[in-house]
């Protein structure tokens, strides 16, 4: 998504010296979060702490305890880099604020299980208090030598109902049989955000109350169930010598180091992944860490939901009118004949923008009226800010233009067609995880959803708002990559799955001005460009693309690209370099 706004950087050198390992005032890097400083429970440290600090230490032995129950969490004002923010507050949240949330977890040897991997709305659902809403993943618990507690260290997540950027991070707290210290947190990565222009670290330590408590049946085995079915995982490095210094040192060529948060490659059933940087060492539990990839959502949310609609009820559920399914309340007539498929093709004839089309700029219009949707937190408030845009001279089917709402859009008229054909209480994204996601091994799927006058969650937002792992992005390209069949079974449905990734004669609608190698197209939510192979061939990159420079790849030889990275202004995210690198690997020329 292109925003068109300034944002401000954060200057890492001074961070680094201010936080670094040489600096006196700072404890040696190898030793955990002083016991002493936790028991404190709620206070403002000063600093922020290298990530090593929140993980065991060298000596670290099992843990004590046990650890069953809640950690009740009390808000708290949060310290922050820069310490003044330019918009503290958005949509009337304060965004220096942690949010009142509890937290279920389970130690499992040296697992710690969280009891709920969804995204927990605590600050969204008010209309006043925190901006934030909370993710937590699997961590570790241990205890140290000469103390009596035991610790624990998980990921932490801050992200927004309403945005699709993460602020990953780690916490870590001491525990007995009958209470726990505080919380010490921090964040020390992010994606590119929308309304909070400003790069931010974030860090404090929070007030803790423990409730000891049994977990859910079945926590403890459905996780053991989801570490067996884990891709094999190797270090990115190892295709260096596979591929040679010079393409593999390029693969991000064009882009800011900086702004690169993690890489990965799927090659076959092995995943090659990139650590998670940060100015603070490595991020802790990187494959378990959760990041919000914008529209990304797009491809691994509505295009899939299509393709599993479709394997369930017919291809003919592209032709679907959607006036059929939804209120459309336009002053205009321009919706009368759009199809499921034009929505997903960004090609519906409705939107802002100029009617200039030779050559089309698929962001023609894409910021106009953009804030009134998008700050529209309730279903049916949405679906009418969508339906304000005006018609466009050309009819459905024949220009991209490119807007999350016909994004959103078509995620809604596919869940009115779900609940028609399966019943009221059926739900889009739930028909996801239940049968696509889970069955290819991503047993959670944490996703934005829209919040009622009541408190209640309604529509999955469809348009951005997914939180996968690296892990879950390289399955579901992997399903797509295997024709949509999973151990035998089709999942998705065969024949549109090769078209969406060009294997037959039918393709998107083009855009942009003429290239030597052929324009790029749009099709069913999937970007699509032309790319010469080293050995001189023309191949298709089929590809999901994020706000922030976000990118999955899916490459003709079966290997799948991923970036998940955090761009600003202008700055492209380009897939030339990913490329070089699969081609490298397999040859994509004869």
């Amino acid at each position: 998504m292109a925003r068109n706004r300034r944002f401000q950087r954060l200057t890492i050198f001074t961070t680094l010296l201010a936080f670094g390992c040489g600096d006196p005032g700072v404890p040696e890097s190898s030793a955990p979060v002083p016991l002493d400083e936790l028991t404190l429970g709620a206070w403002a440290p000063p600093l922020m702490l290298t990530n090593d600090r929140f993980l065991p230490s060298s000596r670290a032995q099992a843990p004590r305890h046990v650890f069953s129950g809640t950690l009740a969490l009390a808000g708290a004002e949060i310290r922050t880099d820069p310490a003044e923010l330019d918009e503290r507050r958005v949509m009337g949240r304060d965004t220096k604020r942690f949010p009142d949330v509890s937290l279920g977890f389970v130690s499992d040897g040296s697992d710690l299980v969280p009891w709920d991997r969804n995204l927990i709305v605590a600050g969204t659902r008010t209309e006043t208090g925190s901006y934030w809403d909370v993710l937590v993943g699997p961590g570790t618990v241990w205890s140290e030598p000469g103390e009596d507690w035991s610790r624990g260290g998980f990921p932490l997540q801050l992200a927004s109902s309403v945005e699709n950027e993460t602020y990953n991070g780690v916490a870590t707290f001491a525990f007995n049989d009958r209470e726990v210290s505080g919380v010490r947190f921090q964040t020390v990565t992010q994606g590119r955000p929308y309304f909070l222009v400003q790069r931010r670290l974030m860090w404090g330590q929070l007030a803790a109350e423990y409730a000891p408590d049994p977990a859910p049946p079945g926590v403890v085995e459905e996780f053991a169930a989801e570490k067996a079915r884990r891709l094999p995982l190797r270090p990115i490095s190892d295709l260096r010598p596979l591929v040679g210094d010079s393409v593999f040192d390029a693969m991000h060529a064009g882009m800011n180091p900086e702004n690169v948060v993690t890489a990965a490659f799927l090659v076959g059933d092995t995943l090659y992944a990139a650590d998670c940087p940060t100015p603070f060492g490595e991020l802790p539990f990187c494959r378990e860490q959760r990041f919000g990839i914008w529209s990304v959502t797009k491809s691994t949310g509505n295009t899939v939901a299509a393709l599993r609609l479709a394997q369930r009820y017919g291809r003919e559920i592209l032709d679907e009118r959607v006036a059929d399914h939804l209120n459309v309340t336009a002053e205009h007539d321009g919706w009368d004949d759009v199809r499921f498929r034009d929505v997903l093709n960004m090609a519906t004839g409705v939107g802002e923008g100029s009617t200039r089309t030779e050559p089309n700029n698929t962001g023609d219009g894409y910021l106009i009226g953009y804030d009134d949707w998008y700050t529209a937190i309730s279903r049916d408030e949405r679906i009418r800010q969508v339906f304000r845009a005006s018609n466009h001279p050309w009819g459905p089917g024949e220009v991209v233009r490119y807007r999350d709402q016909d994004a959103f859009l078509i995620g809604a008229a596919m869940d009115a067609y779900l609940k028609h054909r399966a019943g009221p209480q059926a739900d889009l994204w739930r028909m996801l995880e239940e049968e696509v996601y889970r069955p290819i091994g991503v047993p959670h799927a944490p996703t934005n959803r829209l919040i009622e006058a009541d408190g209640s969650l309604s529509l999955p937002q469809m348009s951005q708002g997914y939180y996968p792992t690296v892990d879950d992005l390289a399955k579901i390209a992997r399903l797509l990559q295997d024709g949509g069949a999973n151990e035998g079974e089709q999942l998705l449905h065969r024949e549109l799955t090769a078209e969406v990734l060009y294997r037959t004669d039918a393709r998107g609608i083009t855009f942009g001005r003429p290239v030597e190698t052929g324009p790029p197209s749009y099709y069913l939510a999937l970007w699509h460009q032309n790319y010469v192979g080293e050995g001189g061939c023309i191949v298709d990159l089929t590809r999901m693309s994020g706000w922030g420079g976000h990118r999955v790849v899916l490459f003709p030889n079966g290997i799948v690209g991923i970036r998940i990275s955090k761009v600003t202004g202008s700055e492209g995210s380009p897939v030339d370099g990913l490329a070089a690198v699969a081609d490298r690997l397999e040859p994509f020329c004869p």
